[in-house]
């Protein structure tokens, strides 16, 4: 039965036929507003005002320990300036990606829930020992990290909705995590960078996606070799779903550590101070 539906899902990928998640509409507005020279920030924060949803999460990032100031944030508008067009900007692709992650599927919905909390953890921590590097860009590092699984729950609803087409049923038990994971591995990067595309993200995020899938020993210093590390690091930490070989996990960590001359202790620091980031990022 998986094979049959593998191979369903398989050749609608190679004939371009399976169906990619459009970015939310505020969310696609928004940044196309950020992406002209003379956007406004009031104009922005007018539109997020039409989703109640987005402008929660907003609200709640600006009041969050990450970006605590000296006054309260109780309008959209200090929000978004606040923020700044950067910060905004990633809040708008976490928000997108964030909305993908929320399956209404009971078969995948805590799949789904893990793998967001395991995408934003890889997120920060890209970010962290990017800044910690310093040859790196961090908020590019931080859009790969957010975006290196993004294909796994695709797949996932994928597996579903063709095991209901070829079987005319969906069962509760053959995608469980241990299913999935076998059938999509190595599948899932290129519809993270095909959804990456379609929403007109810079080409430079679909091509992090990819070079996250292993350490790149002839350029020490690629952001791929970030997203690597964080992704293994989070891992490590237990901030994901599915089967883990720690022994592979260690010596990738160490290699990892090594090409990006980062120190035990930096390191260390940084995936302590997770926990919390995480927190000040999902409320």
């Amino acid at each position: 039965m998986a094979a049959r539906v593998e191979a369903s899902v398989l050749e609608a990928i190679e004939n371009n036929r399976l169906e990619l998640p459009t970015m939310p509409l505020v969310a696609a507005r928004a940044l196309a507003m950020l992406g002209r020279d003379d956007f406004s920030f009031q104009e922005i924060a007018n539109l997020i005002e039409t989703d109640p949803i987005v402008a929660a999460r907003l609200l709640r990032l600006a009041r969050s320990a990450a970006f605590a100031g000296l006054s309260r944030f109780d309008s959209i508008l200090t929000c978004v300036t606040r923020l700044g067009s950067e910060e905004l900007r990633l809040f708008l692709v976490e928000t997108a990606v964030h909305h993908i992650l929320e399956s209404r599927d009971p078969c995948i919905a805590q799949m789904c829930r893990d793998l967001w909390r395991h995408s934003l953890a890889v997120a920060i921590l890209s970010r962290d020992l990017a800044t910690a590097v310093h040859a790196l860009h961090p908020d590019g590092a931080y859009l790969g990290g957010l975006l290196h699984d993004l294909g796994r729950p695709v797949l996932a609803s994928t597996l579903l909705d063709a095991e209901q087409r070829l079987l005319g049923t969906r069962t509760q038990r053959w995608i469980m995590p241990s299913a999935w994971l076998a059938i999509i591995s190595g599948k899932h990067r290129s519809i993270g960078a095909a959804i990456a595309r379609k929403w007109g993200l810079p080409e430079s995020v679909p091509r992090l996606i990819h070079d996250s899938a292993a350490y790149d020993t002839g350029d020490r210093f690629a952001t791929g070799n970030v997203i690597m590390l964080a992704d293994t690091l989070t891992k490590r930490e237990g901030i994901y779903v599915g089967p883990l070989n720690v022994e592979e996990m260690e010596g990738l960590i160490a290699q990892g550590k090594q090409l990006l001359a980062l120190d035990d202790a930096v390191v260390e620091k940084l995936v302590n101070d997770l926990p919390n980031k995480i927190a000040s990022r999902t409320g």
